[in-house]
């Protein structure tokens, strides 16, 4: 899994990641930083999507769960690609759904989207963690629908604003692909290389 994890590392730092001197990114928590993580690009990558999905698999605390999701909008191919994998590792049928914001404002006005049932052991994904409130927000609307999470797994955890805490605070597993500093550090090596 070595060379796997260092060339999603790679794809990560060349698609998704931006570091400048001084902190010039605007983030959802409201503070300036010097680090921009959109993992929606790499997330456009078929490679990426594979690799991310099988390397979640390794990152498992418990395989108990009957579904994978989380909020709209970051979350959802996360979902798929671990889903994906688990079902090309071992036939494991592994629902991919999604949490809204907002509940639709027609049809049923669900704030679920996917086939969950309530019941469900769930694994609540994201792609980054600053505060942790989008993971949290997920894992609360998966709550009141009666779905009980096993685990919250991100891509990259900004070790930031303690996000960790909060969301093991709630009683809730959690780990991450990828830390912030795996970024800077790999972006920089690559960067002297060249």
């Amino acid at each position: 899994m070595r060379g796997k994890r260092e060339r999603l590392l790679e794809l990560l730092v060349t698609t998704s990641y931006l570091e400048t001197e001084a902190p010039s990114f605007h983030l959802s928590s409201g503070k300036q930083s010097k680090y921009y993580i959109d993992c929606k690009m790499a997330l456009s990558h078929p490679e990426a999507r594979r690799l991310i999905g099988e390397f979640a698999i390794t990152k498992l605390h418990d395989q108990g769960f009957q579904a994978v999701g989380g909020l709209a909008l970051g979350a959802y191919p996360i979902a798929i690609a671990i889903s994906d994998a688990l079902y090309h590792l071992d036939g494991r049928e592994i629902r991919a759904f999604v949490v809204r914001k907002d509940p639709k404002t027609h049809g049923l006005q669900k704030f679920l989207e996917g086939d969950v049932t309530r019941g469900d052991r769930v694994l609540i994904v994201d792609d980054v963690i600053t505060t942790g409130v989008s993971t949290l927000t997920a894992i609360e609307k998966s709550q009141e629908a009666d779905l009980k999470i096993v685990q919250a797994l991100v891509i990259v955890d900004r070790q930031e604003d303690n996000g960790r805490q909060n969301i093991e605070s709630h009683g809730i597993a959690f780990d991450a692909l990828f830390t912030l500093p795996e970024l800077s550090q790999f972006y920089h090596e690559m960067h002297a290389h060249r």
